[in-house]
């Protein structure tokens, strides 16, 4: 038979075809049912299981029943494999100011390990709260892209990333990691992009080691290192020069060691962003490697503190667009090559230290956006050409000393003025008023016109400013009503400052504004008598200045709800207590001080770091227990009573400390510890007893240390001389005693105020405080102090100068607030005038001595008249005698001169009459005699009790004349006065005898040879027979009793 071969036919073609778009057909709807592969959507969802997706509840489309590949933040492969190839779960809230109710949270499960496929891998902006980095990410092995960056990551960075080794985007920014980069990152050399900034919870110390890794990046293009502590990165330089590939650099705030001024050859040049700002203070010219990177469009030097001119090379950066230099101590006149540099668009120049004018070139750079040349020493009027910058929107000339009227210079500001974003004018001499310009610019976003002498009122079409953001008018000699209808369209207004005007606010009391602030200053307009109701409804209010508004009555109870970290109310009758859950506020800055409150101070927020009640009726003793936060705790002039609590110690950082003017009691505690940075100490006028606890030598850093008016006792401890920084030190009205210390003038070298008045002290003054050059008020009145005044007193470089140093102590600044919340300043009390007064806002100017009340003797140094800028003098109820030294009336600013009840004898100099500024004079109670001196201040001093007690004075303004033929009265201090004479003259004749007798001896001696010889050998023969006498009779009694 013949076989039979079955061969295909076009039929069972087509039947095969069918066949195969059928299984496709199913295959596609299974994929289309279940979507991603089974074993990674069920690892994606035992990872959502641990996790918490925030109040939006970002993964809830992370759902059984549905195709994973269309969860959020879930991309799959396209093909058939349906492999997760990315997972992106970025909090898309990010900017949100409460973005971390929007944040993933919690552990992140191993089971992603079933991700094999994953190629990017991004965790940003949430928060894991601290927890480290998973190790098991390392073995992701086809990963090149990842995100952690912002999530609160914590741990060591796990060096196992090193096997990665596809990655080529790494960013740990915004983290929490401790120790140091770990140099295995140096592996990754795919990678082109690294950022760690901030990436470190602590940068007070190093947080790598080396930066060699570096170098093995070559592929690297961009690297960010800013706010990382490279102190120990001495190469920095040399190893990111080796990175030929690199484009962008950031290093700032990195603490660089320094920045070398020159490379052997520049490899980097493909650099296209460098930024080293805030690395100071580097204190170095400008390097000269810089020229180089003719590729530069972005360059950020700003606070380096570079010093120097800049160098004209500067000027090949022709490619430039951002070019920041600002906060550094360059010199000079403006550069004139910056106005070639025409691609600008930001140029900031701001506190550099340039002078001379500012050009016409400055219209060359017509691409500028953002001019800044604010805090230099530049003068004359702005260029016309100012006027040629059409594409300007922001600009900042402060504290340039500029003047004229406003509405000239605004017109002047770009041929497009109107369309100005940002203008910042504060601190010059601008004049004018707002109107009939400001309605019309209604881009502007930032207006800070403040410290000027602008006037008139605030016009109503400010309320048009609809992009408004922030509005600084303050310091100004403003006037008239502001109204709901100014504020009409003001919606996105978020800091309002007009203090210091003469501005009154009338608003309805049921008002509901159409903003939302963060910042409110208000401070010496009329507000009040009322607590404005409208800031209930500030959900978002930070900080609020309200002094000096006139404000009476009780405080609101809603006030405290509100978000308030700054809150001043000083100045105003505000009356009530303060609520007992102000611990639970989140209140950082307290300022109260000159009200009505009464009653007990309740518990304080935890994280209080300034409270300033003082001058109110605040009562009871101190909360045991004080937030460790506070940095100044001010409570003078209230009724407080109890002891101070030893928690005082236990404060973490204090700066000041000010409890005077209380009802005080018990001894200051002994727990003060080394290392504290506390500069003020005042607890002055209350009833503390007891001795200064030594544990006070600890405080190295204490400026001011005012203990006057209490009941202290026993001798100062030798260890308060460690307080070598000391300015003030005030010891008064209390019962010290012993000697004063001579190490006060040996090593408080800084003092200028010291005051140890009407206290027990003994002893002879110490001429070693004439060591305290810088000294300008002395005041050791009211003592036992015996001995003569010491002629060193007339070293006293701060009564001889006239140079003034207005330097106040402090000025309050709060971390992380760019406000200053008050100045310190020094203050004394002293008496002019036969009368105490408090000298604090001039007191720097003020020169004083006053040594009146005590046992001192001898005469008045005459080197006392070299104290040239004295205001103060006072020698007055001592035993001084002899005459008043003419030198003392060469002290030409002397105001007040106190010399009497002592013994001073003789005529009053005519030269007192050169004393113009005299306004106080007592001479009373002397043995002064003869005429009394005219002419000049001195007649206007015409009570004659400044010279009672002086028997044998006469002259107007006594009633006593004098005759010509007056003769000098027997009494004793004429006797001391011929004494000291004739004491004179034996010394003078003394020494003439000595001087003839011994040149009559001595020159013979010198010009007769004979006579020399004759002379010396007599002498030698002399003590010859004294020693051969002297050794016979010594060797008699040796044989008679040995």
């Amino acid at each position: 038979m013949k076989s039979h071969t079955l061969m295909p036919t076009h039929h069972h073609l087509l039947l095969l075809v069918h066949l195969i778009l059928m299984l496709s057909v199913i295959a596609i709807q299974t994929l289309a049912a279940y979507g991603c592969i089974e074993v990674e959507r069920e690892a994606l969802l035992t990872f959502k299981a641990g996790i918490s997706d925030g109040i939006r509840h970002s993964l809830s489309s992370w759902d059984e029943g549905q195709d994973c590949c269309r969860w959020r933040g879930v991309v799959c492969d396209n093909t058939t494999t349906r492999n997760i190839l990315e997972l992106n779960l970025r909090n898309p809230y990010q900017d949100s100011d409460n973005w971390t109710d929007y944040a993933l949270s919690g552990e992140i499960n191993p089971s992603l390990l079933a991700l094999n496929h994953l190629t990017r891998l991004d965790l940003s902006y949430n928060n894991f709260a601290g927890i480290s980095i998973p190790e098991f990410i390392a073995s992701f092995n086809n990963l090149t892209y990842l995100n952690l960056s912002y999530s609160e990551f914590g741990g060591k960075i796990p060096h196992q990333l090193r096997n990665l080794f596809k990655l080529r985007s790494l960013d740990l920014s915004g983290s929490y990691f401790i120790g140091t980069v770990p140099p295995q990152l140096g592996n990754l050399s795919s990678l082109r992009y690294l950022s760690l900034n901030w990436a470190f919870n602590d940068t007070s110390t190093p947080n790598t080691d080396n930066l060699e890794w570096i170098s093995q990046l070559a592929s690297l293009k961009y690297l960010d290192f800013g706010y990382l502590n490279l102190t120990n990165a001495v190469n920095w330089l040399h190893i990111v020069n080796r990175l030929q590939s690199i484009r962008v650099l950031l290093m700032s705030y990195s603490s660089l060691p320094s920045i070398p001024n020159s490379l052997p050859y520049v490899n980097f040049t493909s650099l296209t962003t460098l930024d080293l700002s805030d690395n100071w203070p580097l204190n170095t010219t400008l390097p000269s490697w810089l020229w180089n990177l003719t590729n530069l469009s972005y360059l950020n030097l700003e606070y380096c503190l570079f010093r120097g001119k800049i160098p004209d090379a500067l000027g090949n950066l022709t490619s430039l667009i951002y070019l920041n230099l600002g906060d550094n101590n360059l010199e000079g006149p403006l550069p004139s090559w910056l106005w070639n540099l025409t691609n600008l668009s930001y140029l900031n120049l701001q506190e550099c230290q340039f002078h001379g004018k500012i050009p016409d070139a400055l219209g060359n750079l017509n691409s500028l956006a953002y001019l800044n040349l604010g805090y230099n020493n530049l003068e004359g009027p702005l260029p016309r050409s100012i006027g040629q910058l059409c594409n300007l929107r922001s600009i900042d000339l402060s504290y340039l000393g500029i003047g004229g009227d406003i509405r000239e210079l605004v017109g002047m500001l770009g041929c497009k003025w109107n369309d100005m974003e940002e203008i910042i004018l504060s601190s010059n001499n601008l004049q004018g008023n707002l109107s009939n310009w400001l309605q019309q610019m209604t881009n502007l976003t930032y207006l800070d016109l403040s410290n000027n002498s602008l006037d008139g009122s605030v016009p109503l079409g400010i309320g048009n400013l609809h992009n408004l953001n922030f509005l600084d008018l303050s310091y100004n000699s403003l006037n008239g009503v502001i109204s709901e209808t100014h504020f009409a369209n003001l919606t996105k207004l978020d800091d309002f400052l007009l203090s210091s005007n003469s501005l009154i606010i009338s608003v309805g009391h049921n008002w509901i504004p159409p903003f939302q602030l963060t910042t409110l200053a208000l401070g010496s307009c009329q507000v009040g008598p009322q607590f404005p109701a409208w800031l209930r409804w500030q959900r978002q209010i930070n900080e609020v200045d309200l002094r000096n508004t006139s404000i009476t009555g009780t405080l609101p109870h809603w006030l405290w709800s509100l978000p308030l970290k700054l809150l001043d109310l000083s100045y105003n009758n505000i009356t009530g207590r303060l609520p007992v859950y102000l611990k639970s506020t989140n209140i950082v800055s307290l300022d109260l001080k000159f009200n009505n409150l009464e009653g007990l101070l309740p518990p304080l927020p935890d994280g209080l770091k300034l409270l300033d009640l003082s001058n109110n009726f605040i009562c009871g003793p101190l909360p045991k227990l004080l937030p460790t936060s506070i940095l100044y705790l001010l409570l003078s002039n209230n009724l407080i009573n109890g002891s101070i609590p030893s928690s005082i110690c236990e404060l973490a950082s204090p700066e000041a400390l000010d409890l005077s003017g209380n009802n005080l009691s018990g001894e200051l505690p002994h727990c003060w510890q080394e290392g504290s940075g506390l500069q003020i100490i005042d607890f002055s006028n209350n009833n503390i007893t007891g001795e200064i606890p030594p544990s006070i030598g600890s405080l190295t850093s204490l400026l001011s240390f005012d203990l006057s008016n209490n009941n202290f006792y026993g001798e100062l401890p030798s260890e308060l001389q460690y307080c070598k920084n000391l300015v003030l030190l005030d010891l008064g009205n209390n019962n010290f005693s012993g000697n004063i210390p001579i190490w006060i003038g040996e090593k408080l070298l800084n003092l200028r105020y010291l005051q140890l008045c009407s206290n027990m002290f003994d002893g002879n003054i110490p001429p070693q405080l004439a060591q305290l050059t810088a000294l300008q008020i002395l005041d050791l009145s009211s003592n036992k102090l015996l001995g003569s005044i010491p002629c060193s007193f007339g070293n006293f470089t701060g009564m001889i100068s006239s140079s003034v140093r207005n330097e106040k102590h402090k000025r309050i600044y709060l971390p992380g607030y760019d406000v200053d919340i008050f100045t310190y300043k020094d203050k004394l009390f002293l008496v002019m005038q036969g009368k105490e007064s408090k000298y604090s806002e001039i007191l720097y100017l003020v020169r004083a001595m006053d040594l009146s009340r005590n046992n001192l003797s001898g005469v008045i140094p005459e080197e006392i008249g070299a104290l040239r800028q004295l205001n103060n003098l006072n020698l007055s109820k001592n035993h001084l005698i002899g005459r008043i030294p003419e030198k003392i009336f060469d002290i030409s600013s002397l105001e007040y001169l106190d010399l009497s009840s002592n013994e001073l004898s003789g005529a009053i100099p005519q030269s007192i009459s050169k004393l113009t500024f005299l306004d106080h004079l007592n001479l009373s109670y002397n043995n002064l005699s003869g005429r009394i001196p005219s002419g000049s201040q001195l007649d206007t001093l015409n009570d004659p009790s400044i010279y009672i007690g002086n028997a044998y004075l006469c002259g107007p303004p006594t009633s006593k004349n004098c005759s010509g033929d007056t003769v000098a009265p027997n009494s004793t201090s004429n006797y001391a006065n011929g004494l000291e004479t004739s004491m004179w003259c034996l010394y003078l004749g003394m020494g003439v005898g000595f001087l003839a007798g011994f040149w009559g001896v001595y020159a013979v001696l010198l010009f007769h040879g004979t006579w020399r010889y004759a002379y010396f050998w007599m002498i030698d023969n002399f003590f010859d027979n004294i020693y051969i006498t002297v050794a016979v009779s010594m060797n008699r009694l040796k044989n008679k009793y040995g």
